[in-house]
């Protein structure tokens, strides 16, 4: 808070050809909206009351008085305005103890001759303590810069968030549809991997396409995501690379989810979102957090995480996270280990520069792979128990995952940003299975071979950025500018190869009695190496004092070059190249009060292609276009937001078949960019406080994808994919009890989808609708230590999470019995 500024609103977006059937949907959902949260303002007045009376815990150390009022205010969910100069030089003795917000405030302010008075809607403004002719000096709005940090807000949601435009924005400034996992829901539910976090992400749908159920591929709106962002910078998880993410979440605060395209912050990819994982931070005053799980399957899990000031000024912070699990599985033989460290150190080289330095190991040991199960030729389920194995009880994946990272952000004159961060990912993986096929006349009986790969990816990320207040025309903006740089280096190799196939009886396999046959494998490698550099701005522009605009666009430059599979000498050829590609971004954001806002927003995003024309060049990108309508709703400051969404995605230039220049029974085969897909779909979402005891997140969505252009005329006007659902409906939810019950708190989760299937010529195979229903219940030992216990698939539903193929003698999937954990949690 060294330099005051207006905090600015966002903008809307443009939605093309909604049907009359979804306009009346959106209205109504306004209404419902502004029924389940929109109080007046009688009612409004009521709730902000009743949080400046509740007390909270803070641990704040004494120093400038700007950073602990910046803190407090973070912690609090409210923003803080003042004049710059009525803080200048002044200190704080800082806050240590339960408060409530009013109280916090005076006690920070105390001897400083100021005080800090209510606003309204959770905003709250320093002044000089009034005095005969005192006058009261204007004031600019300034929200506190880690307003967004969930951990220790108690909270489902979070203040602003930057994942979508760059720009510092309340999920009710951001024209698209947005999700926020925050820490205390990741602790109340129990999630420690991105695959937990995914499934409690409205619109996420995960879909396990390896030979381990830790590689996920995550889809939105009908499309896979390409990348994974950490604070930011994207991580590519195409090919191979998706054996390569290990996402522990004992290292992230938060995780931050965009749905629709978004080209202006990642590049090129496909229209489907962005997750972002924001990282822990360094904190100053004293953090102690350790954790120890027992839980079905005989799992175990340790957690610690550790920060404090290194130094009395408190000017060099640090933090260490670190967390072993150790689980068995539902799946016979199958067991898995994971260590992670996280570590950073945060210095202030002056009182507006810091750097942060830091560092993740992660190692996972995955011992006895499940392959899946077989389905009958025609594609019923042989309904084999859950726990059936059929690999040998040697197969593994151990997986490495190694980052160092650092970030440097300078606070210029005149409010504005400056950050530049860096990342250098390498991560490996070593794997050993088998593959079982089909025989042909044969239900039960497969063949058996085996074989090995090894996968690597080192990737290095970096970003620059800028960003601050501009006036124009007698109005306050904000604008930032930036350029992104990504080197992705990615091979692969075959390891073990099967000594020949071996048949075998599945109603008669025993694991452990298997006789490995195979060898080291013959050189058989692969490679790739990507490179995106980008140029990119954005600007929330105030149009009018409830209209705002949001624009912006990114020039990029892509190329890729491959070598194909190869023995011993690889030969590189140039894959992709794409130069000065442009992708725009323009949203509008319209206040209708204090508490809703309407948008519209047009984005879009590239995805190269491999695929060559009649003439041996390749094809132009596919484009992804998002167009999406809305509106949001902000309450009690902040701590409940609900949105309402209308989308439609176009992606065109998709590759198919050249029948004309290039028959199939010609010499060659050539492609042409004229394929086509359209996505259209609803999402509702609410997230935050319904009460101050009563936190939810959860949200439906309805997607339809559908070929609208494809090479072969039966696809037109069927679905894209049909084993991923068209209703999605995810509700988490956690309340802790009042009066002599208070060290109580209880919660409940369900999960629901709709059938999914497969259907090739003679092989139908599908897994119907379903509900998964998940219950909590927490207990406060002590001021410091919490005891939780957490029970999944309460009913024990059976059901598959994965579907087989008609080729396949694996790869269908249950999902998870029932399941408890048992936590014990102290944190200092």
């Amino acid at each position: 808070m060294s330099q005051a500024t207006r905090r600015i609103t966002p903008a809307p977006t443009l939605t093309l050809r909604p049907s009359a059937r979804a306009v009346r949907h959106v209205l109504t959902l306004m209404l419902a909206a502004s029924c389940i949260a929109g109080f007046d303002a009688h009612q409004a007045h009521a709730a902000e009351a009743n949080e400046i009376t509740n007390t909270r815990s803070y641990n704040i150390s004494a120093g400038a008085l700007s950073p602990a009022l910046s803190s407090f205010a973070a912690k609090a969910g409210v923003s803080i305005s003042a004049e710059a100069s009525l803080l200048a030089g002044l200190t704080s003795k800082g806050l240590q103890g339960n408060y409530s917000l009013q109280e916090g405030f005076n006690r920070l302010l105390e001897g400083s001759g100021l005080e800090a008075v209510s606003q309204g809607s959770g905003n709250y403004t320093v002044r000089k303590l009034p005095a005969n002719n005192a006058t009261t000096l204007p004031t600019i709005t300034a929200t506190a810069a880690n307003t967004a940090v969930s951990e220790g807000s108690n909270s489902y949601t979070t203040g602003s968030m930057s994942t979508a435009t760059g720009l510092s924005l309340s999920q009710r400034q951001t024209p698209q549809s947005i999700s926020i996992v925050s820490r205390q829901q990741m602790d109340d539910f129990g999630l420690t991997t991105l695959q937990d976090v995914a499934q409690v992400t409205p619109g996420i749908y995960s879909k396990g396409q390896g030979v381990s159920e830790q590689e996920m591929t995550y889809y939105s709106r009908g499309f896979a995501m390409n990348h994974v962002n950490v604070d930011g910078l994207a991580l590519d998880v195409t090919g191979f690379n998706e054996r390569n993410v290990s996402a522990d979440m004992i290292m992230y605060d938060r995780v931050e989810v965009v749905r629709g395209a978004t080209g202006l912050m990642e590049g090129a990819g496909a229209p489907a979102g962005s997750i972002n994982l924001i990282r822990k931070r360094p904190v100053a005053s004293p953090l102690f957090n350790a954790s120890a799980s027992i839980g079905s399957w005989n799992s175990k899990q340790l957690t610690v995480d550790a920060s404090r000031a290194l130094n009395e000024a408190a000017t060099l912070r640090g933090r260490v996270a670190a967390s072993w699990s150790d689980s068995e599985s539902f799946v016979d033989v199958v067991n898995t280990k994971n260590g992670t460290l996280y570590g950073i150190v945060e210095a202030d080289l002056t009182p507006d520069t810091t750097l942060g330095l830091g560092f993740s190991l992660q190692r996972t040991r995955n011992d006895g792979i499940s392959i899946g199960l077989p389905t009958y030729a025609d594609g019923r389920h042989m309904n084999l128990p859950r726990s059936t194995f059929l690999n040998e009880a040697n197969s593994f994946i151990n997986r490495d995952n190694d980052v160092l990272f650092a970030d440097l952000e300078t606070r210029l004159a005149g409010g504005w940003r400056s950050k530049f961060s860096i990342s250098h990912i390498n991560a490996e993986s070593d794997s050993r299975y088998t593959n079982n096929n089909r025989i042909l006349g044969q239900a039960f009986t497969f063949n058996k071979s085996e074989t090995g790969w090894a996968y690597s990816t080192q990737q290095v990320i970096a970003d620059m950025r800028v960003s601050g207040p501009i006036e124009l025309f007698g109005r306050q903006h904000e604008l930032l500018l930036g350029a992104s740089y990504r080197n992705d280096d990615s091979d692969a190799s075959q390891t073990w190869r099967s000594g020949g196939n071996q048949a075998f009886d599945i109603n008669n396999w025993n694991p452990y009695s298997y006789i490995s046959n195979g060898s080291p494998a013959a050189p058989y490698n692969w490679g790739r190496k990507t490179k995106e550099k980008g140029l990119y701005a954005s600007g929330n522009f105030s149009l009018a004092e409830p209209l705002h605009l949001i624009a912006g666009a990114r020039v990029g430059w892509y190329t890729q070059d491959v070598t194909g599979w190869y023995g011993t000498t690889p030969t590189w050829r140039r894959g992709l190249e794409e130069n000065a590609k442009i992708i725009p971004y323009l949203g509008l954001v319209y206040d209708l009060d204090k508490q809703h806002s309407v948008y519209a927003s047009w984005t879009q995003i590239f995805q190269p292609q491999s695929s060559m024309d009649v003439n041996g060049n390749t094809l132009d990108p596919m484009s992804g276009t998002n167009y999406e309508i809305g509106v949001k709703g902000e309450y009690f400051g902040g701590k409940l937001n609900t949105s309402a969404a209308l989308f439609r995605i176009e992606q065109s230039n998709r590759a198919i078949r050249d029948e004309q220049n290039c028959p199939t029974s010609g010499a060659i085969s050539c492609s042409r960019a004229a394929g086509e897909i359209l996505s259209e779909g609803v999402e509702l979402e609410l997230s935050g406080a319904l009460t101050p005891r009563w936190q939810i997140a959860g949200g439906y969505t309805y997607v339809m994808a559908t070929f609208t252009k494809d090479g072969n005329p039966n696809n037109i006007g069927k679905r894209a994919a049909t084993d991923e659902p068209r209703h999605l409906f995810k509700l988490y939810t956690n309340y802790r009890l009042p009066g002599a019950l208070e060290k109580w708190n209880v919660g409940a989760s369900v999960y629901s989808q709709n059938r999914i299937y497969r259907n090739d010529a003679t092989y139908n195979t599908e897994q119907g609708t379903y509900a998964i229903f998940g219950l909590t219940a927490g207990y406060k030992v002590s001021e410091n230590l919490q005891l939780r216990l957490n029970i999944d698939n309460v009913f024990d539903r059976t059901y598959y999470s994965a579907l087989g193929y008609t080729w396949s003698g694996g790869l269908e999937r249950y999902g998870a019995p029932r399941s408890a954990l048992l936590t014990l949690n102290y944190k200092m």
